[in-house]
């Protein structure tokens, strides 16, 4: 007898030994916990009992229950994930199978759905948006077929087209979001496994992509799908060790030096004494730039130590006392998780410019994902000679570069310059800039941009000389051309046209300005 009931609890231990409980959302308002139950309801299929649990503290938590292996309920969280709904919820393992206080909702919409599953892929709306896709209308068969899913959102096809159609219009979140839908239908279906695994390794996914490629080599797939998914799986397993960019460029500007547009100008502060400023000096130059780059990968790829060093020099052909030579070296130490990369870099910086060398030390945290950039910065300047040390400043900013649409992102920079010894009044100021990036593809190897930007700059000392505290408005405007010779080369055209009004005519001046560019990157 014994030995029986030892065998019965043996195997009921195993029977709810995997059985798995996903834990969505707690309220303490039923409206609110039926409100989440229809919204869950739309998006899980009806083979997985979602319930609203009241616990004894009266308040309502929201659950899946009774899911049959790990794997699905991981599945199931990731999709709700996408949604961007239920980002807190947790998974649970039960020995036994819980007792739950559920609560019935009443009036639950019923679905009669097998008429319609049975005639849908015979239905006009069905030929119709397939025979968009096929014919690559792909934002028709996206409306198509999200109308579609809307009034059967588990009918496999209609969500595997869905996915494909969102993806090929660059909706990756929905196309993922379907994807996930077709595979907790049905886990075996290859193709869209093998698309799903495409989309991650796209957006830079590596270990989720890793997971579906290789469950994918473990199926019954063709040899030739099977070559390139091994092809994928070489790339995603071979890490970059390092990378160098090579740019060398000419160009032309009209005014190299920031002389005066008009040739005279009044010191106020001088009884109106007149004034000659600095004519506009035009000149070309040529410039050369090397940028070397080198990886660390630390726990499991999460974390990036990266070394960068560059050089960058320009000479001009004439004025050779604008020439300048710039040194960096700057470590830097990234983290990245599902949706953000985080970055925390140093530096140091040699500046050399017809003696006014000096060095510059800066710290930079930022923050990035696929919408926006942001970024903070400290910065120490200290000059080499001794007869320009009254010219150290410190100088703290913030950068934000948001993407507002498809083809446009919005930037803005704010930043504080601070002097470090009570002499010069004409380095305490602060900045705000903000600009706006348009950009085209012309088609795959060709790009066009433009770019506008403003700057205001208001000076926190009065210049006697003038009887005022200075105060600039500078407007931008550039126009730049990118050709991609291959994937590595590159060749970029720009012209571009700057103008600086001021309050005081001594910093009043514009520029013109050419630029040709080629560059050459190298990965290893």
């Amino acid at each position: 007898m014994k030995e029986k009931l030892l065998l019965f609890f043996l195997l009921t231990t195993l029977v709810y030994a995997e059985n798995y409980t996903l834990y969505l959302t707690s309220t303490n308002s039923l409206q609110s916990a039926k409100e989440h139950y229809e919204n869950i309801k739309f998006h899980i299929p009806d083979s997985f009992e979602t319930i609203i649990h009241q616990r004894d503290d009266k308040s309502y938590t929201l659950l899946i229950r009774d899911i049959e292996t790990l794997e699905k309920a991981k599945r199931i969280q990731k999709l709700l994930y996408l949604t961007n709904n239920y980002q807190n919820s947790y998974i649970k393992v039960f020995d036994k199978k819980p007792n739950y206080n559920v609560i019935q909702v009443k009036n639950e919409k019923i679905k009669n759905e097998e008429p319609y599953k049975q005639n849908l892929e015979q239905s006009n709306k069905y030929i119709t948006a397939v025979t968009m896709y096929n014919t690559e209308q792909f934002v028709k068969s996206y409306e198509l077929f999200n109308k579609l899913f809307l009034e059967n959102n588990y009918n496999l096809n209609v969500n595997y087209f869905l996915a494909k159609s969102a993806f090929k219009i660059k909706k990756y979140d929905e196309a993922m979001a379907a994807y996930e839908r077709v595979l907790i239908i049905n886990p075996d279906f290859n193709q869209a496994r093998y698309d799903y695994a495409r989309i991650l390794y796209k957006l830079k996914q590596k270990k989720e992509a890793k997971i579906e490629f290789n469950k994918l080599l473990s199926s019954n797939i063709n040899p030739e799908i099977k070559t390139q998914i091994t092809e994928y799986l070489k790339i995603l397993n071979n890490k970059m060790r390092g990378s160098a960019n090579i740019i060398v460029g000419l160009s032309r500007s009209t005014n190299i030096n920031n002389g005066l547009l008009s040739p005279e100008y009044r010191l106020p502060g001088l009884n109106d004494i007149l004034v000659k400023g600095e004519d506009p000096i035009s000149d070309s130059a040529h410039s050369e730039m090397l940028d070397l780059n080198f990886y660390n990968y630390l726990k499991d790829d999460t974390f990036r130590l990266k070394n960068s060093f560059l050089v960058y020099n320009k000479n001009y052909f004439n004025e050779t006392d604008e020439n300048i030579t710039l040194l960096s070296y700057k470590p830097t130490l990234s983290y990245l998780d599902k949706d953000y990369l985080y970055v925390l870099g140093f530096g140091i910086e040699r500046i050399i410019k017809s003696g006014e060398d000096f060095n510059s030390y800066f710290i930079s945290p930022q923050i990035t994902n696929k919408d926006f950039f942001i970024n903070l910065k400290y910065q120490k300047v200290q000059y080499i000679s001794d007869v320009n040390k009254e010219k150290d400043f410190h100088k703290i900013q913030l950068f934000g570069k948001i993407n507002l649409f498809k083809n446009m992102n919005y930037y803005t920079n704010l930043y504080k310059n601070i002097r470090d010894k009570n002499i010069r009044t004409d380095i305490d100021k602060y900045t705000i800039g903000n600009g706006l990036n348009l950009f085209y593809n012309i088609n795959k190897n060709n790009k066009i941009n433009l770019k506008y930007q403003l700057n205001y700059s208001k000076y926190k000392y009065e210049n006697n000389f003038f009887e005022s505290k200075r105060e600039d408005k500078q407007h931008l405007i550039e126009l730049s051309l990118s050709h991609a010779l291959n994937k590595d080369n590159f060749i970029n055209i720009s012209t571009s046209y700057l103008k600086n009004n001021s309050n005081q005519d001594a910093y009043v001046y514009d520029e013109k300005a050419i630029k040709l560019n080629y560059l050459k990157a190298i990965q290893w």
